[in-house]
């Protein structure tokens, strides 16, 4: 076998120990969609154990759906208020949008500094619009910003930007 011969930006942790966040994030808005009658399966694949992660797999969470309609759905959770989204993952979930005629939201859940949710907002892909971030993330990866306040995260915006 092959021996990579790189150092990479984030050691096994500190990748894994952004999960926590994600993992908080996906138990309350998945507990939100329950609420809601909104019906949700698995899409993308859990890669904080995979040993290699080939750039640009990146896949939304969950399929949901509602009434006949679908879309994809991926969760963010976030201390800060910053509506940042790694660039790649943003081009990855657009082109699976297309490729399914689907639409691609973004759900960030933020929480404060006991880890408590403080609120939920998200995005439509398509919808919503981004721009390139000035600066990289810690961990080297290019961002996107969005370029507006993202809407609260309810049943009737999410039926509303659901298009």
């Amino acid at each position: 076998m092959e021996e990579l011969n790189f150092k990479p930006y984030k050691s096994k942790e500190k990748f894994r120990s952004n999960y926590k966040l994600h993992d908080l994030a996906e138990a309350a808005g998945k507990n939100l969609l329950v609420q809601w009658g909104i019906d949700f399966k698995p899409f993308g694949e859990d890669n904080r154990f995979i040993r290699v992660w080939e750039k640009g797999t990146d896949k939304p969470d969950v399929i949901i759906s509602y009434q006949g309609k679908e879309a994809l759905l991926d969760w963010k959770g976030k201390h800060s208020e910053k509506w940042l989204m790694n660039k790649r993952a943003a081009v990855s979930y657009q082109n699976w949008g297309k490729k399914f005629s689907i639409p691609v939201f973004i759900c960030y859940v933020i929480f404060n500094n006991e880890n408590f949710m403080q609120e939920v907002r998200f995005v439509n892909l398509a919808f919503h619009k981004y721009k390139d971030a000035k600066e990289k993330a810690w961990d080297k990866n290019e961002v996107v910003l969005l370029a507006d306040e993202p809407p609260l995260f309810t049943k009737a915006n999410l039926l509303k930007f659901w298009r």
